[in-house]
């Protein structure tokens, strides 16, 4: 499984960060052979990376914000039914009119973003 690390989210907030003393505790990289000869790439390297997004990715996101459907509104004034309706409504309208996912990007461009692959994790997935 690969992990992000770097510094994401609200301001304060860190999933991560590489200090050159856990590059050193991840050691060197190692390499296996996989079926056809080539060679893969594993265990904990960390790789730098930059956040990219496709545009189709952002289309299909406002296009399943508009097709939302919505339940009917809470029965109760406080919050114990859970997020009221009015407050799910007003997030996406943020999302679908006024939310610049470019300027995200950027903000977390601006910032140093590693990718390592998590030991202990059965599980495989690609950068």
């Amino acid at each position: 499984m690969d992990v992000l690390i770097g510094k994401a989210g609200p301001p304060g907030s860190t999933i991560g960060v590489v200090t050159p003393a856990s590059r050193r505790r991840a050691g060197p990289r190692s390499s296996a052979a996989s079926p056809g000869g080539t060679t893969l790439e594993t265990a904990t390297e960390i790789r730098p990376f930059q956040v990219e997004v496709p545009e189709e990715g952002l289309v299909e996101l406002h296009r399943r914000i508009a097709e939302a459907r919505w339940s009917s509104k809470e029965l109760v004034a406080d919050r114990s039914q859970g997020v009221q309706l009015a407050t799910l409504q007003e997030l996406t309208r943020y999302w679908a009119t006024e939310h610049d996912w470019s300027k995200c990007e950027a903000k977390l461009n601006a910032l140093p973003q590693f990718t390592t692959r998590s030991t202990g994790s059965s599980s495989t997935s690609s950068t």
